[in-house]
């Protein structure tokens, strides 16, 4: 019930608190609101939620010093409403996502609560703010470091190692030597298969904070482009099992198919053992990982699949199931070649930076 996150929270609020305890300065309540708005769990989120509510304090400032004067002889309430649809404007304008509603509260607070003390209850808050932000970042450097690259790797891990368990239980149901074939195989792969999808959003929501974390051009830097390199391997791999779910192998097939069957159970747990040597590169790596040192290894029966195609051996099964065949063996061959191509972009990725 208490993670990481909420023991990190918890104590650097309570840094926060007692320094401002300690300083014996007034207002000291924004440190502990600040650690508890930005705290999200990553540096990167915590960047960039910071920076927001630093940009809505101050444009809430701004405009509630310029409007108490400007708007005087107004009544309280509609001044107050202008001034709030003032700070959306300008909230879009800056394309604020969350900001705009501290310069509200900003501005709120300010013009009932504070109205005769703005000029010394503005600095206040915003240096106040501007600390509780800053021990938060550090906290997520110092206890229990939180990178949102870190957990985007970790993801990307778990995800790899799910295809692997995937793809192994593909090729034991279209071994022609298992039993266990044809009947209930798309109800079970449909929910896996959708689970490999959500795990995959899961990751590409995770951008963002990454993004954050990487300072100037972070669509250039390494990290990025293995992210996404990442993604669009596992985005193809995923279209693979989402298709031989939908076309399960079928049975009674003449020898020459049971032999192509074979070969394609052997491509998928070749491609398993691969997906395996990936999640243990990026568990174990310091920094940016690194590619195994051995490539996808092609079984025997599936190099010598086109030999096997022009058999004509082969025309003696129905045309429904060499059409179910054929496609298989075409999304096998798609998910091969993403593979490979992940591992030479992966290299060349590393090679560049």
């Amino acid at each position: 019930m208490i993670n990481r996150n909420g023991l990190r929270t918890a104590f650097t609020a309570g840094l926060g608190n007692a320094f401002a305890s300690l300083s014996g300065v007034g207002d000291s309540q924004y440190v502990s609101l600040a650690v508890l708005a930005v705290s999200t769990g990553t540096y990167g989120g915590a960047l960039a939620l910071g920076s927001q509510r630093l940009l809505g304090t101050a444009l809430g400032s701004v405009l509630l010093l310029i409007c108490y004067e400007g708007l005087r002889g107004l009544p309280m309430p509609l001044a107050l409403a202008l001034t709030l649809g003032a700070l959306r404007l300008l909230g879009g304008l800056l394309k604020l996502q969350v900001g705009y509603k501290v310069g509200g509260i900003v501005i709120v607070m300010g013009w009932l609560v504070h109205e005769g003390g703005l000029a010394a209850w503005i600095p206040l808050r915003f240096f106040w703010t501007s600390f509780g932000v800053l021990i938060t970042l550090l906290g997520l450097r110092l206890f229990w470091p939180a990178r949102g690259l870190d957990t985007s790797m970790t993801q990307v891990a778990g995800l790899l190692g799910q295809l692997q368990s995937c793809f192994c239980d593909l090729a034991a149901r279209v071994d022609p030597a298992a039993a266990d074939q044809g009947e209930g195989v798309e109800a079970i792969g449909i929910g896996r298969y959708q689970a490999l999808r959500n795990q995959l959003i899961a990751i590409r929501g995770q951008r963002p904070v990454l993004l954050q974390e990487l300072g100037t051009l972070p669509e250039r830097h390494p990290a990025t482009l293995l992210m996404a390199n990442f993604e669009a391997t596992a985005s193809r791999l995923i279209t693979l099992v989402g298709g031989l779910v939908r076309e399960p192998p079928s049975l009674q097939d003449p020898q020459l198919v049971v032999q192509l069957h074979r070969a394609e159970a052997e491509l998928l747990q070749a491609m398993a053992s691969q997906l395996g040597r990936w999640e243990r590169q990026i568990r174990i790596r310091r920094g940016l990982p690194k590619p195994p040192d051995t490539g996808l290894q092609l079984p025997l029966s599936w190099q010598e699949l086109d030999q096997e195609l022009n058999d004509p051996t082969a025309n003696t099964a129905s045309l429904e199931r060499l059409e179910r065949i054929a496609s298989r063996l075409m999304l096998c061959r798609q998910a091969e070649q993403a593979i490979r191509n992940g591992e030479g972009n992966w290299l060349a990725i590393l090679d560049r930076s």
